[in-house]
């Protein structure tokens, strides 16, 4: 829940995996690389996110869809596929929804590496004006 400037997350789940059929293993891992990255927009992942959320509603817990989760290595994570991911969340959802980053590597080295985003709105007409790269 948003609480006064505090966004407090208290349960996250995945979006379940899909296997594509096997093709040359080339294409194989660039095309599941893809569809992972994909995953926030699905329309599948949409209604499985929706269940999710009534199911914890009917435990009784306090179960709000914030945003999206993802991970990073050594802080790289802003491409093309975050981008449309955040912004379909934002446009979609609710504009104050976040995209939760946990670096790994950076994990690994003894403190936990979690940074929470949204894209601005001048970010946003940007995007939809097609006016931005992410070099």
């Amino acid at each position: 829940m948003d609480a006064k400037s505090t966004l407090e997350v208290t349960n996250s789940f995945p979006f379940p995996t899909v296997d594509p059929p096997p093709t040359d293993t080339y294409h194989d891992s660039n095309n599941i690389s893809q569809l992972a990255a994909a995953a926030p927009r699905s329309k599948a992942n949409g209604i499985y996110q929706n269940e999710m959320i009534k199911k914890l509603r009917e435990v009784n817990v306090d179960a709000n869809n914030v945003g999206w989760y993802t991970s990073a290595n050594l802080g790289n994570f802003v491409n093309m596929n975050m981008i449309e991911n955040q912004s379909h969340y934002q446009k979609e959802l609710n504009e104050r929804t976040i995209a939760l980053v946990h670096d790994v590597s950076r994990s690994s080295q003894g403190s936990l590496s979690l940074r929470a985003f949204r894209l601005s709105p001048a970010f946003m007409l940007a995007y939809k004006e097609n006016k931005f790269t992410v070099e």
